[in-house]
């Protein structure tokens, strides 16, 4: 084979020059190639000619590969190719047609295409595509020299990360003897992985004001939220945000900052939702900052001792309900006060109440409670102030039977009663025969109370009283003695029918041991008649059966026009019989034993 070293030609565009070199190879006659600075001539046995035009200096760029295997030689301004045929060749041209809009793309691996054009009609026969993240500092893809005329190339996985990744490209061709030069996608492509992050956010009082921390109850309703996209590589096109609710797939901003209008809010736990969108188009997963808002005060509901109350207790317990449904009742900041003095109030969480049990009696009479309730954030109620009275003396008083008499004859007296309570006043009272007090009942204070029953026993008979004021105290035992004289008769029955009979008209006859009596009477279960000056009584067509007979006596001693309890004999007499036509004796009764008064000395 034949060398050729050190050929310099100036050929101008007006004239080609044709060097005919002869030689074998393989059993076939080849050329030698000659090339200038604006064209590349290949001469051989025949010249089929070729289409005319410039090519560009001969670089590393439009001068690596070796076109059909042939041997080469170059310089800084030819190239010479053995060939079988002498001809002209122009540099392919290139257009970028895909991935060159500086847009983000999420597809991994992406398929880079050009446009292939020759002035000479010759089709693409190999290709080179690089990639890379520093403008070609560093090469991230390298194709290699791919014979191929396809007009686009696949890459492998390219390495993402979170957000885009910037990423230039460049491609050259060869159409069998030069190639184009390196076409640079200058804008290139955006990469990401598909994967948005969710920002980090924070909230301040103000913008550059106080943090507010996430789930700790606060007082400011109107938060001021920002929030920050910390991941290298693209930022995030938009942001969708919401309180309370998920945001949805529309941009709100393309800011970081969102000023919470003040009316927005109430208070309790509520939640600001943020998420962002890449330029794909893209939503990431939500990012959520929780705040807690309390502006409102404590609730104070119930309490005891009630307002105006009166208790015979000097040490209560004072029990009020408080309550706070956002951050609570604080312990530690409740202010008590009573009687201007300040007191330690405890606070029971579970029963959402404020205790206070006095250690000291309280005063008697008026005292007054004030109370301040705070919650943790530090809202406080209005001073609530009111006040209950205690009393713990029971009432003066005394009973007087009818005037101070010495003597009575009946067992209906009038009492004279009188109580004081300095502190609550009177307001019931209760009187006992016995000063036992176990079935009397409590009564409304009076002056005076008439007609009271002494037990009808003749002898020294006493009357017991107690008061009770307005607080509940009971006051000591009064009482006050008056003689019981009782004069009241004895009822006789003189006649009547035989214990058995067959008559069924019977006829009593009756008397009494002193004189002007009157008398009432009854048969069987019939009730008394009216009292009668009468000693005798007539009942006919009585029925077959037990019959029994009543009759009782009495004198009005104290001319008062009325018989009382005292004037009638307790122990009426008593007759029983039986009417029977066949003739049924029945047992007699009992004599009946005979009534006496005791007096006691």
């Amino acid at each position: 084979m034949l060398r050729i070293k050190n050929i310099k030609h100036v050929i101008s565009k007006a004239a080609v020059f044709f060097i005919a070199v002869f030689f074998t190879f393989s059993g076939a006659a080849d050329a030698a190639i000659s090339a200038s600075k604006n064209y590349k001539l290949h001469t051989a046995l025949a010249d089929g000619g070729g289409a005319s035009g410039a090519s560009k200096s001969y670089s590393a760029d439009n001068s690596v590969g070796y076109p059909f295997g042939t041997s080469v030689a170059t310089g800084t301004a030819y190239k010479i190719y053995g060939g079988l045929l002498p001809t002209r060749n122009s540099i392919p041209d290139l257009t970028i047609t895909a991935f060159n809009d500086g847009q983000a793309t999420l597809d991994n691996p992406v398929t880079l295409k050009w446009a292939f054009t020759d002035r000479d009609t010759d089709p693409q026969r190999y290709y080179q595509v690089q990639l890379s993240k520093d403008n070609f500092q560093t090469i991230d893809v390298n194709s290699g020299v791919i014979r191929s005329s396809a007009q686009q190339y696949t890459t492998p996985i390219l390495p993402t990360i979170e957000g885009y990744v910037d990423y230039k490209w460049r491609v050259r061709v060869s159409d069998g003897y030069d190639y184009s030069g390196w076409k640079v996608a200058t804008n290139g492509f955006k990469l990401g992985s598909g994967k948005i992050e969710v920002p980090v956010i924070w909230a301040e009082t103000a913008p550059g004001g106080a943090d507010i921390s996430s789930k700790l109850w606060q007082e400011v309703g109107d938060p001021y939220m920002h929030w920050d996209y910390q991941v290298t590589g693209a930022q995030p096109m938009g942001y969708s945000y919401a309180w309370g609710d998920m945001p949805d797939n529309q941009a709100d901003t393309i800011g970081t900052s969102y000023q919470t209008p003040s009316d927005l809010l109430a208070d309790g736990v509520r939640v600001f939702n943020l998420k962002a969108q890449n330029s794909a188009g893209n939503w990431g997963d939500v990012a959520s900052f929780e705040i807690w808002i309390d502006r409102g005060v404590p609730i104070i509901g119930n309490y005891s001792p009630s307002k105006g109350s009166v208790l015979a207790s000097d040490k209560p317990t004072i029990n009020i309900a408080a309550s706070d449904d956002k951050s609570g009742v604080d312990p530690n900041a409740i202010i008590m006060k009573i009687n201007k003095s300040t007191v330690n109030a405890a606070y029971d969480e579970n029963a959402q109440s404020i205790v206070y049990v006095p250690g000291v009696p309280l005063s008697e009479g008026d005292n007054v409670v004030s109370l301040e309730v705070s919650d943790f954030v530090g809202n406080k109620t209005s001073q609530l102030v009111w006040s209950f009275t205690v009393d713990t003396k029971g009432p003066a008083g005394s009973v007087i039977i009818n005037n101070q008499d010495a003597v009575t004859n009946s067992a209906y007296v009038n009492l004279a009663l009188s109580a004081s309570d300095s502190t609550t006043g009177v307001q019931s009272m209760v009187i006992s025969n016995d000063g036992v007090f176990d079935n009397e009942q409590w009564e409304t204070l009076k002056a005076k109370k008439e007609n009271w029953m002494l037990t009808p026993i003749s002898g020294t008979r006493k009357v017991y009283v107690k008061f009770r004021d307005a607080a509940g105290n009971e006051s000591e035992i009064f009482n006050d003695t008056i003689e019981l004289i009782i004069i009241a008769p004895d009822t006789v029955i003189t006649s009547g029918p035989s214990l058995l009979t067959k008559s069924r008209e019977a006829l009593f006859t009756f008397k009494a041991s002193v004189e002007a009596c009157v008398f009432r009477w009854k048969f069987d279960d019939e009730d008394w008649t009216d009292w009668s000056s009468d000693t005798s009584v007539t009942r006919k067509d009585l029925k077959d059966g037990n019959h029994y007979f009543k009759v009782q006596a009495a004198k009005d001693v104290n001319k008062n026009t009325k018989i009382d309890v005292d004037e009638i004999d307790p122990a009426p007499a008593e007759r029983t019989w039986t009417v029977s036509e066949t003739g049924v004796i029945k047992p007699e009764p009992g004599k009946k034993k005979p009534f006496r008064f005791w007096k006691e000395e």
